[in-house]
């Protein structure tokens, strides 16, 4: 199957454009942020600079949105000991004050006290043990996603704007009388007493007509 050459003129980088962000460094990102280039800009359909601009900003936030949420599931993965531990310490804690003496004792009965606890907190404590990475994080991908809605936003008002103004051009051209500026003239035959036909008369506006009739003007 040939490709469509004029679907791949929809997803052409124009020249002045820029290009990836710089921190497309690895090459299997590059291919991911090409292709969600290319599914974008095939479905939005850019035309002119302005839309241009406001696509790659859409494209580019929502990759960075996407990134975003991918660093916080290998935070967590990575970071399942440290909630392990906090879990242990949490059964540990009851009659024990001193936290260097918690920490070594949790150390000592971790893989004993382990299999008591229930995963949904450990899960927690691991959430908790990068709280502040998390936090920030998802704030970073919360206003990827804000900046992508705006373009969107701003996108979708410009061509409403536009189909409006040409639906109200399109009514005013519709609107115009027959007989004003440059409207084609009808003919009206008018007969004669006898029954015939008199030669065709250009018909004019109704007052114009009923005045050249009774002799007027």
């Amino acid at each position: 199957m040939k490709p469509d050459p004029a679907a791949a003129e929809v997803v052409r980088r124009p020249r002045w454009l820029p290009g990836p962000p710089i921190w497309l460094a690895a090459e299997v990102e590059g291919k991911l942020y090409r292709r969600l280039f290319e599914a974008i800009v095939h479905e939005l359909r850019p035309k002119g600079v302005i839309e241009w601009i406001w696509v790659n900003e859409i494209v580019n936030s929502q990759f960075m949105a996407m990134r975003f949420a991918k660093w916080q599931g290998a935070m967590l993965q990575f970071s399942v000991p440290q909630g392990v531990r906090r879990a242990v310490k949490n059964r540990l804690r009851y009659g024990t004050e001193n936290e260097d003496d918690l920490e070594w004792l949790a150390k000592e009965r971790e893989s004993e006290i382990r299999p008591m606890i229930n995963q949904a907190a450990i899960q927690s404590e691991t959430f908790l043990s990068r709280r502040i990475e998390m936090d920030s994080i998802h704030r970073r991908e919360v206003s990827a996603q804000r900046r992508r809605d705006l373009s969107l936003r701003q996108l979708d008002q410009r061509r409403s704007r536009k189909q409006k103004e040409a639906a109200q051009i399109s009514r005013a051209l519709m609107a115009e009388p027959k007989n004003g500026p440059g409207a084609i003239t009808e003919v009206e035959r008018v007969p004669k007493k006898n029954g015939a036909d008199a030669a065709p008369e250009l018909k004019t506006a109704p007052e114009e007509l009923r005045n050249s009739r009774n002799g007027h003007g």
